[in-house]
């Protein structure tokens, strides 16, 4: 009796092994609706503090007002993400809160991160964020683009 029940349970761990891990299948959401306030915004100088082992910094705080289409999904389960596309010149870090529809959250260029878990109930999905962009001292350049979207990952 002992023999078959090690079998057994040699059995289950191989199938736990075996069975293929859950991977994203993205896809892309519509956020052409979606829109800042102001349109443009201009990093600032942190102050330096000499007291703090920090380098010099960059930052700026916008308004975005989140419309995403979502009337491909209605009654489906899932997970939306927002995704920063990775800035080779210099990475940036987002922090933002939200209205409470959205999740709060952080995220680094070239990452994603969750915003979003559940049935999508309607044909948007709409918050507004208050967004604080941080840069190393290696941000360059008067004007640049943002390349900021949301994915769904299906159930």
């Amino acid at each position: 009796m002992k023999a078959h029940a090690t079998a057994v349970l040699l059995g289950a761990l191989l199938a736990l092994t075996v069975v293929p891990s859950a991977v994203a299948n993205p896809h892309r959401l519509d956020d052409s609706l979606s829109h800042t306030v102001p349109p443009n915004v201009q990093m600032q100088w942190l102050p330096v503090v000499r007291s703090q082992a920090r380098s010099a910094a960059m930052e700026a705080w916008v308004t975005v007002n989140i419309r995403i289409d979502t009337r491909d999904w209605v009654g489906r389960s899932g997970r939306v993400y927002m995704v920063l596309s990775r800035d080779e010149a210099s990475p940036i870090e987002a922090v933002w809160t939200t209205q409470g529809r959205l999740q709060a959250g952080r995220l680094v260029s070239g990452e994603r991160a969750l915003v979003y878990a559940g049935v999508l109930r309607g044909a948007t999905l709409e918050d507004q964020m208050q967004v604080r962009l941080r840069s190393q001292a290696d941000w360059q350049g008067a004007s640049r683009r943002l390349n900021f979207h949301f994915e769904f990952d299906a159930d």
